[in-house]
Order: C-alpha cells, then sequence, then structure tokens
C-alpha cells in the first residue's frame, strides 16, 4: 500500500522524466542515423546500426505518445469535457456513465496501463540504441564499440551501487528499532 501511494504521488514527474527520456532517444537516433545514412552499408556493423536504430525509433515516438496523451488528458479534464459535451448534445442519463467516484480510478487506471507499458517499451528502446551504437562505433573499430559497451555496464553498475549504498543509509532511530527487534 506505502509502494502504491509512493507511485500515485510521483506519477506526474514520471510522466515527466519518461517524455523527457523518448525525446532525449528521438534527438540521438535522428542524429547518428542521419550520420549513418551518408555512409555506404560496406559492411554489417553499419547495417546493424541503422536497423536497431529504425527498430527503436517507433517505440520511442509511441512511449513519448503514450505518455504525453494520457498526461494530457488528465490536464484538460478529458472526463469532465466528454461529460459537458455529451449533456449539451442531450444524451439521456449521461451522469450514470460518468460517477464522481470513479473519475480518479479512471485517471489511476490510465496513469499505470500508460507507466506499465512506457517501461518494458523504453527498456527495449535502450537496448535496441545501445546495440545500434555500439555497432555504429564497431564500423569505426572494434575496440571502440567494446569500450563503449564495458564503460555502458561500468556506468549501470555504478548508479546501482549509489542507489544501493543511498537505500541502505539508516537514521539513527531506524538503526535503534532494528537493533530492538
Amino acid at each position: 500500500m506505502g509502494i502504491r501511494n509512493l507511485v500515485e504521488r510521483i506519477t506526474p514527474w514520471l510522466f515527466s522524466v519518461g517524455s523527457w527520456v523518448f525525446g532525449g532517444l528521438i534527438a540521438f537516433e535522428l542524429f547518428i542515423v542521419s550520420a549513418l545514412l551518408t555512409v555506404d552499408a560496406v559492411d554489417r556493423a553499419v547495417l546493424l546500426a541503422i536497423t536497431a536504430f529504425a527498430c527503436a525509433l517507433p517505440l520511442n515516438v509511441a512511449g513519448i505518445c503514450l505518455l504525453r496523451l494520457v498526461g494530457d488528458l488528465r490536464e484538460i479534464g478529458i472526463d469532465d469535457l466528454t461529460l459537458k459535451a455529451f449533456q449539451e448534445a442531450g444524451f439521456p442519463d449521461i451522469e450514470t456513465y460518468f460517477p464522481d467516484t470513479q473519475k480518479d480510478v479512471l485517471h489511476r487506471r490510465r496513469s499505470h496501463a500508460a507507466l506499465g507499458s512506457s517501461g518494458p517499451i523504453a527498456a527495449l528502446s535502450l537496448a535496441l540504441t545501445t546495440i545500434g551504437f555500439a555497432a555504429a562505433l564497431w564500423h569505426m573499430a572494434w575496440w571502440i564499440a567494446l569500450a563503449f559497451i564495458v564503460m555502458a555496464i561500468g556506468t549501470v553498475v555504478g548508479v546501482g551501487a549509489v542507489f544501493a549504498k543511498a537505500l541502505q543509509l539508516q537514521s539513527k532511530a531506524e538503526q535503534e528499532l532494528k537493533r530492538r527487534r
């Protein structure tokens, strides 16, 4: 229940960060692909790079559209606008389809669906982007691609270690409570 409450409270931030991530990946891929398109497909590394970026780009567009659409629907109050539009059109008993108690439930359901879908989309897109960038570097020299992959893995491990260390920090009250148990 605590995790659910936390996610509910940081949902707007997650939508914003997700949009930045997908937008950054789109810009990066378009930049690299535009450079690769001028290179003849002389080897498999260039073909792999362009293929990986071509596969990742639609995922990023889908991810950013999904997050922006669901976030914007909440901001414009789509449920209230829809209810008002149908009321003005004279739709009979439309209020029964839009009970006030359901608005928050619908928003939470949309948010969970968008965030739940955007995570796997982002993971696949990041994997394809990493493969594409490594292949583009491999075109230059194999050891440059290897250095990139080693540094990327090292960075992920390092950031994970920082988060693990930060989560292990305990206040004196928490340490005392754990010691008593």
